[in-house]
């Protein structure tokens, strides 16, 4: 019995959305990264670094964690790690935005 037969049809729809989330997550970070790739600057470097961590590795995480979980690979007394560390993710990913942002201001304002 393959793991699609056992999932009912919104739980299937529900593991593509997350799989298609994570993988366009990747995009926007590999893309970020060739914007640091063409424009090394600090706030470039921080852009970058945030929105791969809050793009992709954030889905990457929840939807392998979630994965693993439903597979039974993982015991679900395990889901909250899960979910922290998704979060942990997602506030480093932030936090390296709101820094480039910040980065950027300083930028402006030094140069006026």
């Amino acid at each position: 019995m393959a793991l699609h037969d056992s999932l009912t049809t919104l739980e299937l729809a529900t593991t593509t959305a997350a799989a298609a989330t994570a993988l366009v997550g990747l995009y926007i970070g590999y893309q970020a990264y060739r914007g640091l790739q063409r424009h090394d600057s600090p706030p470039m470097r921080y852009l970058s670094i945030g929105m791969v961590l809050l793009f992709g590795v954030t889905y990457a995480t929840a939807f392998a964690g979630n994965a693993l979980l439903q597979a039974g690979s993982v015991p679900l007394v395990y889901q909250d790690y899960f979910r922290l560390v998704v979060r942990l993710i997602q506030l480093s990913g932030l936090l390296c935005i709101a820094y480039s942002l910040y980065l950027t201001r300083a930028d402006v304002h030094a140069n006026n």
